[in-house]
């Protein structure tokens, strides 16, 4: 019977085929979107779009996202890349309240 890693997330799956650079790139961006649903719960909306999906390619064309990751928060204000110190300093100033203080930093 095949391995069917069982014991892994669902959205670690298959991780090990990318490189390595990717594979840490991934655990940083899947690390910090768990983090911003911990610490905001239901006080903000966290939608993932693939760029290669029709839905993807829309939103890209509509916010103007060229480089990802990019957070769009309400208003259309873009942060682009890993920064969540300005990623958290534009969700507040969108009106987000932090609901926990759970917090765990991105490895660097």
């Amino acid at each position: 019977m095949a391995h069917a890693n069982m014991d892994k997330a669902p959205y670690e799956c298959g991780l090990e085929e990318y490189p390595p650079d990717w594979q840490e790139d991934f655990q940083r961006l899947s690390d910090l979107v768990l983090d911003l649903a911990a610490r905001y719960g239901d006080r903000i909306l966290i939608r993932i779009w693939d760029p290669r999906s029709l839905q993807g390619l829309i939103k890209a064309i509509r916010y103007g996202v060229h480089c990802y990751p990019t957070f769009v928060v309400r208003g259309g204000k873009k942060v682009v890349g890993l920064d969540m110190p300005q990623l958290e300093q534009t969700l507040q100033a969108a009106g987000a309240v932090v609901q926990s203080e759970h917090f765990v930093a991105p490895q660097p």
